[in-house]
């Protein structure tokens, strides 16, 4: 009887008869049919390695054999450095940055990276590129989103000024001023020292220093930085009324006799007060603030002789007896009631805000410190701090929204500062369009250290 082991051993041989006659043809072959494979394998790979080692113990003796990196138009990298070379008239020329990498090649050129053993043979020459240019260049959409806020900070002592944080990020912080007013005064000897009134957006120059009580501010007004004054567009100037003939005798308004210059209010159950004030040629209308404004000018007493400026109160019928003044006394962006007044509370100040379509509005926010400082502190229109938002900057040019293209461009970077586009030639070498340029006021790129021009002449000059 069979025992297991035959049975397998048997089976083996059977196997092996099958397989000695798919492979080799013949099933009586006594050797294995897969010798000649393995025996095949085995050799290619030791001959492979053979000649790796050959191939690498020659690199290590005599290194540099690729010539690669002499092509031009080839931007050099040394594996060891990072260092950028340009090879041109036999030397190898450091890069200073790859913004000046762009400006040579006019575009980003194909990089070959060597080994330093490579390149010890190869003599040197002198940098080419424009030092303190950028290192690294935002993306071209870096500022499609983003919003550009200034905050005042006040004087830190009696003898210093106040000065400006200006931050460049997509992140919209603060409470916006809205519906409410702020009075402002500029802290260096300007002649509008009066103040501004801040409302929707929109500066209003004071004619006088009493004015700044009409609309609540019977304190010393805050003082901001002259610059940001500037950040915010100038709407028409607030100006106390010229009365000519002011205390001369008027006409007799419902059986009395009036002075140029006195104030009338129409009042009426269920409206609004309406006043007057009378003028040589009749009664002018005017608005609450316009009131207001005419009430508190000093000059008015001089219609009130011994008496207190105060409103003749008459009917609508009795206006029929004075014909209309044709002057304009104030404009119509005046506020027509005096607004609330806006207060920066828990340590927050006033910061003008720019959004990406060029609206402006004043909010009031925590001013982002720890910013760049500028590098050439005797740049007086730049801001004390700068802070950008990672990967913030692009092309810009300067301008407003709405108008023809035509201005000065600029690259600005997310190192807060900005470099001159002297042509479409430099910007299009940087790897920008200048018909997508983010268009910026030159109030705000002033706020922005300048660097050095990015202009490719510098570098083929060198």
């Amino acid at each position: 009887m069979q025992s297991r082991r035959d049975q397998v051993q048997a089976q083996s041989y059977v196997l092996g008869r099958l397989t000695s006659a798919l492979v080799a043809g013949d099933p009586e072959r006594s050797e294995n049919p897969h010798r000649r494979t393995l025996v095949g394998v085995v050799c290619g790979v030791l001959i492979a390695g053979l000649l790796v080692a050959g191939f690498g113990v020659y690199g290590y003796l005599r290194p540099g054999g690729s010539s690669a990196w002499r092509k031009p138009g080839t931007l050099v990298l040394e594996k060891e450095t990072g260092s950028r070379y340009v090879y041109a008239g036999g030397q190898l020329r450091p890069v200073l940055n790859y913004a000046s990498v762009r400006l040579l090649f006019g575009e980003d050129p194909p990089r070959v990276s060597v080994s330093s053993r490579s390149l010890t043979t190869v003599t040197r020459g002198l940098p080419v590129g424009i030092a303190a240019a950028p290192d690294a260049l935002p993306p071209a959409d870096g500022l499609a989103d983003a919003s550009w806020t200034s905050c005042a900070v006040g004087p830190a002592g009696a003898d210093e000024r106040s000065g400006l944080f200006l931050t460049v990020s997509a992140t919209r912080t603060g409470e916006p001023l809205g519906e409410r007013a702020v009075v402002v005064r500029p802290d260096s000897g300007a002649a509008d020292r009066a103040g501004h009134l801040i409302w929707q957006g929109h500066r209003y120059r004071l004619g006088a220093s009493w004015m700044a009580r009409v609309f609540g501010y019977d304190g010393p007004t805050e003082q901001v930085d002259p610059r940001w004054l500037d950040l915010v567009p100038a709407g028409a100037g607030i100006d106390p009324v010229e009365v000519s003939g002011l205390g001369d005798p008027g006409p007799r308004v419902q059986g009395r006799d009036t002075r140029i210059g006195q104030l009338f209010v129409v009042r009426l159950a269920g409206a609004e007060d309406r006043y007057y004030v009378l003028l040589p040629d009749g009664l002018s209308p005017l608005t609450a603030t316009g009131y207001a404004i005419v009430a508190a000018d000093p000059r008015t007493a001089q219609a009130y002789p011994g008496e207190t400026v105060t409103p003749i109160q008459v009917g609508p019928a009795a206006l029929a007896q004075v014909p209309v003044s044709q002057l304009r006394l104030f404009p119509d962006a005046v506020p027509a009631v005096p607004p609330p007044v806006g207060v920066a509370t828990d340590g927050r100040t006033w910061c003008v805000r720019q959004d990406p379509t060029g609206v402006v509005e004043v909010v009031a926010d925590l001013p982002q410190v720890g910013g760049l400082l500028p590098a050439d502190p005797a740049g007086a229109d730049s801001a004390e701090s700068v802070r950008m938002a990672p990967a913030a900057g692009g092309l810009v040019r300067s301008g407003r929204p709405g108008q023809a293209a035509g201005g000065p461009m600029y690259l600005v970077t997310d190192a807060g500062l900005r470099y001159p586009v002297p042509s479409a030639e430099a910007a299009e070498a940087l790897g920008y369009q200048p018909s997508g340029a983010v268009v910026v006021a030159p109030e705000w790129l002033r706020l922005l250290p300048e660097g050095p021009a990015l202009d490719p002449a510098l570098i083929r000059g060198s």
